[in-house]
């Protein structure tokens, strides 16, 4: 495995896409400062850019790098909740637009999958995370599920986890105000 991470590291840092397992499905990912990457993702997926993408953190701590003041139960939720949990933070700071919602927010994962936490160290910063279909089509749970056409267009695909269904589905989302308040948006 530290092969693979390692290689698809070295492709995110020379602004490639790459189709990589996560903590719930196969996604699609870069790194989120780079718009041209980001921009090939929108295009891959025929997404509206004005529908924002999750980033991924390895750690809790980061959310301070790209959140003015996050809520404490923001913390509370991510150290309690027993499944993949992606928070929608308001506030959102040292982020591109594109990633953005137009009220300035952002999705934020922190992840303990195997892969994609090494990937996160390796990278010593996030990546986006968006599912590897078509945007409107249904997410795939498994990666011979995946579009050729996907498969075909991005720079480097992880050959790690392809075989099996994926036993998660795609993450909870919770959205948080700024006096702590939250409501699911995704169960």
């Amino acid at each position: 495995m530290d092969s693979e991470v390692k290689k698809t590291a070295d492709i995110i840092r020379r602004g490639g896409i790459v189709l990589y397992p996560t903590d719930t499905l196969w996604g699609i990912g870069c790194d989120p400062f780079n718009d041209k990457a980001l921009k090939k993702i929108y295009q891959l997926k025929q997404r509206i850019e004005i529908k924002s993408m999750i980033i991924l953190v390895c750690e809790s701590e980061s959310i301070y790098r790209f959140v003015d003041k996050p809520t404490p139960i923001a913390f509370d939720l991510i150290e309690q909740w027993k499944k993949p949990l992606t928070i929608v933070f308001p506030r959102a700071k040292n982020l591109p637009k594109i990633l953005l919602q137009e009220d300035n927010t952002i999705a934020i994962r922190v992840t303990k999958e195997r892969f994609t936490y090494s990937l996160l160290k390796e990278l010593n910063h996030p990546i986006t995370a968006t599912s590897a279909n078509f945007s409107g089509e249904p997410a795939p749970l498994n990666f011979k599920f995946i579009s050729q056409n996907i498969k075909n267009n991005v720079d480097y695909i992880v050959d790690y986890r392809r075989d099996g269904f994926s036993e998660n589905k795609a993450s909870t989302i919770i959205k948080i105000d700024d006096n702590g308040s939250f409501e699911v948006l995704r169960p």
